[in-house]
């Protein structure tokens, strides 16, 4: 009786714009005890705590968190209802990809920049291809006409200098990541949050340049939606995508499921009415599902599964059989990915501990080459043929390949609140990547599997309460073996690589409202014989067989930041400002040198180059939100990424006519590029939007000569892509809502007006904007 005599109860009702909330977090801090609740589907929550001092917190996804004091009388019943303002730059949400522990944005130690869903509404973005151009420092962009290559470039450098993560875990394999920045549609993500700069302690190799983190919808209420968005490019080609969400929770949000579609088909286009296409035809069609379960007040339990299955092709002529183009590049994907993890909480939310396992399965069919242009159809066809044409016949037939790759990842971390001032975390981590590549026409293959084992530290201190220091290291074990078979010639790479990868950020609090951040972190990459380049080169008809070289080591970031944060809350308006400036350099990157040739196999060796490559340069970012009406998000990034030696583009092998052509730019990196976003809702059923993309001059590598393949490096001139839409949504009874849609992008047609022509064209040979001018309109049912 004496102890509930102590305790003491806060309950009340928690509503936005006069509905209830459902999930409210509702917190209660004292000292190093904490306790909370989420709020039902009426909006109402209870909780009971000791008498006693309390700051609380009322949060929830897409409102301004509320935080106050508040005291309880031992066997007071204390009622507080609330009600919660939108959060228009979500500057309250939570990130976690900074500290791999849940943290608001404003408050993480390192810089969290976010593609949100307004972002990819209100740009019209189909695809994390199209959305991710909305984000300082980032810039995706088409390698090739052909087969529609897809490149995120972070501060400059190549994607594969980035690490891309499905909700926090790196199952997202170089295979799938070739195509797959356009694979994943928009309505399955709920937002993507950027990590510039390396970030190999928390999430491994690849995190050199930065880290994507895809985070999937999780049911936070009951809904329904359904919509189509029609796409005419220039020339008319359709663009159509038919997309569904449904998402249900229990009464008590301890559980709940949602559910998500996508349907996108999309004709070939043809830029200069040459025959071959620009841009792929396309079929993807994805599902899955994000559900979860609360066994426990203090447990959770997380699954989420999807499936991808995409067609592309590009070249000509596609009403034939791709051997029978004259030139063809075709794939088939067939994706398969799941997670599952278990997190548990200890009563006062001090210890935190959490086991997961991740898992993507790929399959790919894919064809890269071409024939004669036309259908062999019979015996007499293939009789009539001159013996040259029955040689091009069967190499022709000779592309075509499959592919598959399993990706699995498992670990634990626990986390531990020493006190609100000293944080403790640290993990384990193993990572599996078994691919397999046959080319029984070439009679060639590839098996191999990569094992590495990870373990991680952080520990994040607030020695007094402006300041804050982060602090982290990581030790990788990586385990590389394979057997090749090249036309007879049999090879095996048996390599292992140790890794230590340090972090450490500091963060100062100015004033209430200015932060200043400095960080150094390292990342790192390690060797594999098999890797995408060398995949494209094989099936473009080139046999290369890549040696690890014995005294091969990772290829090493190391990268500096430093920023100035201001975030100003005042009535309706907010406000986010991010100036930030990073240098990275990457040491002992990877060449491929050549050796003897293993009868028509280029054989080469992985090796590392002695000069650096240098990175340096700044970011921008400002958001504002004015009132409910007016939300202006902008970006702009200036930069330079030079080699410290000149590199060799081309070089011809005659010694009386010597040519070579060398820079020390990267290629296809601009110096300054950018975005801008602006919309207003003058009512509330209407929404208008503006945003642009602007892209900055690069150096374009350019073929002239098929036989010699003689380059030259061509300056791309300035782009600035504008694009419009409109939205009005009619409410059609209680809770059912009814939207239309429309708009333009790239509305002056800023595009590539230089691209090769023919069969022979040079089909890397592209850059700016990925899409002409194109008109687009639409519907969405949505039931809340």
């Amino acid at each position: 009786m004496l102890a509930a005599a102590q305790q003491a109860t806060l309950k009340g009702k928690i509503t936005a714009e006069g509905k209830p909330v459902l999930g409210a977090d509702v917190i209660l801090r004292k000292a190093s005890e904490v306790k909370g609740t989420s709020s039902k589907n009426t909006g109402e929550y209870i909780v009971k705590v000791p008498a006693g001092d309390y700051k609380l917190s009322i949060s929830s996804v897409g409102f301004k968190t509320i935080n106050q004091s508040l005291s309880l009388s031992p066997g007071e019943e204390q009622t507080l209802n609330f009600s919660l303002q939108r959060d228009l730059l979500e500057i309250d949400q939570v990130v976690v990809t900074a500290t791999r522990n849940i943290i608001p944005q404003y408050k993480s130690p390192v810089v969290v920049s976010k593609v949100t869903g307004h972002i990819f509404e209100t740009t019209q973005s189909l695809s994390l291809a199209e959305g991710l151009n909305f984000t300082p420092g980032l810039r995706t962009e088409t390698n090739c006409q052909n087969c529609g290559f897809n490149q995120l470039r972070i501060n400059g450098l190549e994607g594969s200098y980035s690490q891309i993560l499905v909700n926090g875990r790196p199952v997202f394999s170089s295979l799938a990541g070739v195509y797959g920045l356009e694979m994943i549609p928009a309505n399955m993500i709920d937002r993507v949050e950027v990590v510039r700069g390396a970030g190999s302690v928390l999430y491994g190799g690849n995190a050199i340049g930065g880290t994507v983190n895809i985070l999937t919808k999780d049911p936070t209420k009951n809904t329904f939606s359904l919509g189509n968005s029609l796409s005419l490019l220039k020339d008319g080609s359709p663009d159509n995508t038919l997309f569904t969400n449904a998402s249900v929770v229990s009464e008590d949000f301890d559980k709940g499921l949602t559910l998500f579609a996508y349907q996108r088909n999309r004709k070939p286009y043809d830029a200069n009415g040459d025959g071959f296409s620009e841009i792929t035809k396309l079929h993807n069609t994805t599902f899955g599902a994000d559900a979860f379960w609360n066994p426990a007040e203090n447990s959770k339990i997380k699954l989420n599964l999807n499936s991808i299955n995409e067609f592309r092709r590009g070249g000509n002529k596609f009403d034939l059989l791709p051997h029978q183009s004259e030139i063809t590049e075709q794939l088939r994907h067939r994706i398969l990915a799941g997670d599952l993890s278990f997190e548990r909480f200890s009563d006062d939310l001090a210890h935190k501990f959490s086991i997961y396992t991740s898992a993507q399965y790929t399959d790919r069919n894919g064809y890269y080459g071409g024939g004669l242009g036309y259908a062999v159809n019979s015996q007499d066809d293939f009789d009539a043929l001159e013996n040259g044409d029955k040689e091009e016949y069967f190499k022709a037939l000779a592309k075509y390949g499959h592919t598959t790759e399993l990706v699995g990842v498992g670990g634990v971390q626990y986390a531990y609140t020493f006190s609100p001032e000293l944080n403790l975390s640290l993990g384990s981590e193993y990572k599996y990547d078994k691919v397999n590549d046959d080319y029984v026409g070439q009679n060639r293959s590839v098996d191999q599997a990569v094992r590495i084992f990870g373990n991680y530290l952080q520990v994040e201190w607030n020695p007094f309460k402006r300041l804050t220091l982060l602090g982290g290291s990581r030790y990788d074990y990586v385990d590389i073996k394979g057997h090749y078979l090249f036309s007879g010639a049999n090879e095996d790479t048996n390599k292992q690589i140790s890794k230590f990868v340090p972090r450490l950020t500091v963060m100062y609090d100015l004033t209430e409202t200015l932060k200043l951040r400095g960080s150094f972190a390292q990342g790192y990459r390690a060797p594999q014989a098999f890797d995408e380049e060398l995949h494209a080169d094989v099936l473009d008809g080139n046999p290369i067989f890549v040696e690890l070289d014995r005294d091969l080591k990772s290829e090493t970031s190391n990268s500096y930041t430093a920023s100035l944060n201001y975030t100003q809350r005042e009535g309706n308006t907010q406000a986010n400002l991010i100036l930030e400036g990073f240098f990275t350099q990457i040491n002992n990157s990877f060449i491929n040198q050549g050796l003897t040739d293993i009868g028509n196999i280029k054989h080469k060796i992985k090796t590392n180059a002695s000069d650096l490559l240098n990175i340096m340069g700044a970011n921008i970012e400002a958001n504002f939100a004015f009132g409910s009406k007016w939300v202006w998000q902008t970006g702009f990034t200036y930069q330079q990424s030079r080699f410290s030696q000149a590199q060799t583009i081309w070089e011809n092998e005659d010694d009386t006519n010597p040519k070579k052509v060398t820079s020390d730019r990267v290629m296809r990196s601009p110096d300054f590029y950018g975005y801008t976003t602006l919309s207003y809702n003058p009512i509330a059923p209407l929404k208008l939007s503006y945003n642009g993309v602007l892209t900055g001059a690069m150096d374009v590598p350019h073929i002239i000569d098929v036989e010699t393949e003689e380059k030259i490096l061509v300056k791309s001139p300035n782009f600035y892509e504008q694009n419009l839409r409109a939205a009005y949504t009619f409410d059609l009874k209680e809770h059912y809502h009814l939207e239309v849609f429309a708009g333009v992008k790239n509305i002056f047609n800023q595009y590539q007006k230089d691209f090769d022509m023919g069969k022979k064209r040079d089909s890397d040979y592209i850059y700016g904007p990925q899409h002409p001018r194109t008109f687009f309109l639409g519907l969405t049912l949505s039931l809340d």
